[in-house]
């Protein structure tokens, strides 16, 4: 499996047999892709060659893909959760190519329950928003993290993400322009990687 990254929180995985989009960006040039996953719902770029857009919550396979959206919100959630407190929906999406589990946060901005992070259970790969725009505070996206536990963290988002990088405890950051993975015994059980990628 070989992802990349195409600014914002887009991303194209390619697999042994399928491809995959999240959240298409319309600055990504020439995007093409058999599944898309979108967290977001608008502005969602044209993609080619795609067969089926996932766009909301459930449990889902495709190509020998399983596929889960769970329902989040753009921000924390209220003791009373008064209506438009929680925010604009999001979706969270985990998914499994070529035996790499992989979680996308979308526009998160709240923690997660213990119901969710288990519901989500292993995950090899997190993509998680650290931008300057992120919904996540740096305390929380730390506290996400810390509750799945993932092998390898993916950064995403807008603007200098070397601050956040060091909250999360990655202090030296080397970017690739892509990472590519057969299995997850390829990520070290040890420690949690950081996959920097520049902007394809």
């Amino acid at each position: 499996m070989k992802i990349k990254w195409l600014g914002n929180t887009c991303f194209r995985l390619r697999g042994k047999n399928t491809s995959i989009a999240i959240n298409p960006d319309k600055d990504a040039k020439k995007l093409t892709a058999e599944i898309v996953l979108s967290s977001l719902k608008e502005d969602m770029a044209e993609v080619k060659d795609v067969e089926r857009v996932f766009d909301w919550p459930g449990e889902y396979e495709m190509k020998n893909i399983p596929i889960i959206g769970f329902q989040a919100w753009t921000k924390g959630r209220g003791t009373e959760e008064k209506e438009g407190e929680k925010g604009d929906p999001t979706i969270i999406f985990y998914f499994e190519i070529d035996g790499i589990k992989c979680c996308h946060l979308g526009a998160v901005g709240h923690s997660l329950t213990s119901d969710m992070v288990k519901q989500i259970g292993d995950v090899d790969l997190l993509m998680v928003d650290v931008g300057e725009s992120s919904n996540l505070t740096p305390k929380k996206a730390v506290e996400i993290v810390e509750a799945i536990e993932p092998k390898a963290i993916v950064p995403m988002g807008d603007g200098n993400f070397e601050k956040a990088l060091k909250d999360l405890g990655f202090e030296k950051a080397e970017k690739v322009d892509d990472f590519s993975i057969k299995s997850s015994g390829e990520l070290p059980q040890d420690k949690r990687t950081l996959v920097y990628l520049n902007k394809a």
